[in-house]
């Protein structure tokens, strides 16, 4: 995999050490025409074309003490003189929509589900951030620009009801977002996620033709990877409804479900809405 740096003045690489700030880092090259940015935030992609770019996800919004769209947009300038031209979500939560209104204030066409609109609407972390979708789609998208292809699809509901992976065909890369952890999966079921939603969501997903995966946070990774978070997911749910079977009530349910093999640490609030869901499902 290449991997090239774009260094920027008065940037700092996000993550590194425990306890470091999470800015915005300096662009990374995966592939020809698609770099990665880290930091403040979600992951973001960007796809350079002969016509401007093409970026997925906008982090978090700026704030009193952190600049993220003028550390973001100093990136992308890094990247290309030309002009973003389309901006795509690959959910609602405001690490991943944050800067979406100063890209719309600079012309840029945000595109994204239909219910990612809708919940950016309705969710109070969002509600009050400019920069919903101006183009929607119900559940897949295909955009031809400046010479290459990227493809957005719903492929059911996983962290949240809005999922949204990003394909890029020709690069063999998907943006993934926040369908694997490197921890347990965090479930927005006030939003529609789902634990039994994303084991179809993952088998959709290694259904595309991909060499790359891009989480919401944290490195790329191979296709493996994301077969075997399928995997926790598939032994989780096997596990839970084999207690439920057994016998479990929400007060035993953690307590019957061997998670420590899998890495995950036990949070009793998602067990008890694991429980719920499982429940519902009978």
């Amino acid at each position: 995999m290449m991997a090239m740096t774009l260094s920027v003045a008065g940037q700092q690489p996000a993550g590194g050490r425990a306890g470091a700030p999470d800015v915005v880092s300096a662009a990374r090259q995966l592939k020809p025409g698609f770099f990665l940015i880290t930091g403040a935030g979600a992951n973001t992609a960007v796809r350079v074309t002969t016509e401007g770019l093409i970026v997925v996800d906008s982090k978090l919004p700026s704030s009193d003490t952190s600049d993220n769209f003028a550390a973001l947009s100093a990136q992308l300038k890094a990247i290309s003189p030309l002009p973003v031209k389309y901006l795509l979500n690959t959910h609602h939560h405001p690490d991943h929509v944050g800067n979406n209104g100063k890209f719309a204030d600079a012309g840029v066409k945000v595109v994204g589900l239909e219910a990612l609109k809708s919940n950016m609407a309705a969710d109070t972390r969002t509600a009050q951030l400019a920069g919903r979708p101006s183009e929607t789609f119900a559940r897949d998208y295909v955009l031809k620009f400046g010479g290459v292809q990227v493809e957005a699809h719903h492929l059911g509901n996983a962290h949240t009801n809005d999922d949204t992976i990003v394909y890029f065909p020709d690069l063999k890369i998907a943006m993934i977002s926040d369908t694997v952890t490197d921890t347990n999966p965090v479930v927005d079921w006030a939003n529609g996620g789902s634990v039994l939603g994303w084991r179809s969501s993952l088998e959709a997903i290694l259904k595309l033709d991909f060499e790359i995966a891009i989480p919401g946070r944290g490195e790329p990774r191979p296709k493996a990877d994301v077969a075997a978070f399928k995997t926790k997911i598939d032994t989780v749910i096997d596990r839970g409804n084999a207690a439920i079977k057994a016998g479990a009530t929400k007060q035993t349910f953690m307590a019957q479900v061997k998670i420590d093999d899998l890495g995950w640490m036990e949070q009793p609030a998602f067990f008890e809405n694991l429980f719920d869901e499982f429940s519902r499902s009978k």
